[in-house]
């Protein structure tokens, strides 16, 4: 009965958050919205390639296929993007802006399954930018500037696509977990932590270079991210060379994502504790 009523409280949250995100806009839209930030993304990074490879006389087989590496970086980015701004700001607009998280609080029910569906609706619009980003990419790349980038969505493996991506979501709701137990006990932070942490899983977690290119302490800090694993996994998933032995990839990222949630719910069980014994359940933001 106790997973009924924490699958159903998930559920819920889960619609209250669709409808806060995807209901002020049609359809057609809200879809534009999603695409466009990490669509803009990819074309910037793009051309700088395409613009360096002509100048430097590289191959083009060379930057095809670095191209195809960067669009599966970027594209499946939207996942990090996604999660870490979505859950950032949750504890801020329930508690400020609507009021209702000591509301939510106080239910027979707890903030996990809130939490987490909320967190879920952040992942449904990651998967929008994700598939509507590739189809452009391709669009683009190979059909309007016949540029035969080595990317074959309809090959791509789902055998090992899918459980890179569960485990990549597994990943990074736990981080976003930290994050909504920072801004618990915080009121300054929410606009600023979500853009902050996901920069950084864009430069350390390998979105747009190899972390080899990264200096020696640096990469040992992205041997450590969720993130780096996920998009390795991901690239193996649809044949891009260099991304590293698969099998290792998803037990690596099967590791971190665990320990990502170990870690992700002793530190929201901390921040929850310090919030209900200073009363900050209710606390406002006057800005």
């Amino acid at each position: 009965m106790a997973v009924a009523d924490l699958i159903k409280s998930g559920y819920e949250s889960f619609r209250v958050g669709w409808k806060i995100e995807s209901n002020w806009t049609d359809p057609v839209l809200f879809a534009t919205y999603q695409v466009i930030r990490p669509l803009a993304s990819l074309l910037i990074v793009g051309f700088i390639v395409i613009i360096g490879a002509a100048v430097g006389a590289a191959g083009n087989s060379l930057y095809s296929g670095y191209l195809a590496w960067i669009i599966i970086g970027n594209a499946f980015y939207a996942y990090v993007l996604q999660v870490m701004l979505g859950m950032a700001v949750l504890v801020h607009v329930d508690r400020t802006r609507y009021e209702v998280l000591k509301n939510i609080y106080i239910s027979p029910s707890t903030l996990h399954p809130y939490v987490i569906g909320r967190g879920l609706v952040s992942v449904v619009n990651g998967t929008i930018s994700v598939v509507l980003t590739l189809l452009f990419s391709v669009a683009i790349f190979n059909g309007l500037l016949h540029m035969n980038i080595p990317l074959n969505l309809l090959g791509v493996n789902l055998l090992m696509l899918i459980p890179a991506v569960l485990l990549g979501i597994v990943g990074l709701l736990a981080i976003g977990y930290m994050l909504c137990a920072v801004n618990i006990v915080s009121n300054r932070m929410e606009f600023i932590l979500g853009d902050s942490v996901s920069g950084i899983f864009f430069l350390l977690g390998g979105v747009i270079f190899h972390i080899a290119s990264l200096p020696h302490q640096v990469q040992l800090v992205s041997s450590a991210l969720p993130v780096t694993y996920f998009l390795n996994a991901v690239r193996g998933s649809f044949g891009i060379p260099d991304a590293g032995d698969y099998m290792t990839n998803l037990a690596f990222l099967a590791l971190t994502s665990v320990l990502s949630l170990c870690l992700g719910i002793a530190v929201f069980r901390l921040a929850e504790g310090r919030a209900k014994k200073l009363g900050l359940f209710d606390r406002k933001s006057e800005y």
